[in-house]
């Protein structure tokens, strides 16, 4: 082999690995780069302080992707729902406290089915009181007014037979 032909062969092996090399970059997509340290799990209600009978809004974070999530209400375990997490380990949604439910301090928590992961959080519960209808308009001064018209009509008598008496 000559040398014009050996430079000729380490030409065209080289240009073909460079294109072999060259192939999967070509239609590589731009990496993103997931913050560091990543954020801790987390978990958000809407409220603190709920009315037994009402709805409680919560988000929830750190789960995996996915996941399946129970909301449950303790001191006495309730189960409240069952929920998914999204493809970001997000899960979000809205549970009714049941109006038997005892009034006080209760945790509210959310448990990952795989992942285990617990999240809790401290809530106050009200009772529930059902709501009065409503009758129609509000009297109460007129009420009073009459009271206290038959209070000074009794007292105005009492004087009128005290002096009738000493007469």
């Amino acid at each position: 082999m000559t040398a014009s032909s050996k430079c000729r062969a380490a030409f065209a092996t080289a240009a073909a690995s460079a294109v072999l090399a060259a192939v999967p970059v070509v239609g590589a997509q731009p990496a993103h780069a997931q913050p560091y340290p990543p954020d801790p799990p987390g978990l958000t209600l809407t409220a603190t302080t709920v009315e037994a009978g009402e709805d409680l809004g919560f988000t929830g974070t750190g789960f995996d992707p996915n996941e399946g999530v129970t909301a449950v209400l303790f001191s006495k375990p309730v189960k409240l729902g069952r929920f998914t997490a999204d493809a970001n380990g997000t899960v979000e949604g809205t549970v009714t406290i049941p109006k038997w439910t005892d009034p006080g301090k209760h945790i509210f928590r959310l448990k990952g089915v795989e992942s285990k992961l617990s999240l809790k959080a401290k809530i106050f519960v009200r009772p529930h009181k059902p709501h009065l209808a409503d009758t129609g308009e509000d009297r109460s001064l007129v009420m009073l007014g009459g009271t206290a018209a038959l209070l000074t009509l009794g007292a105005g008598t009492m004087v009128a037979v005290r002096r009738r008496q000493h007469n």
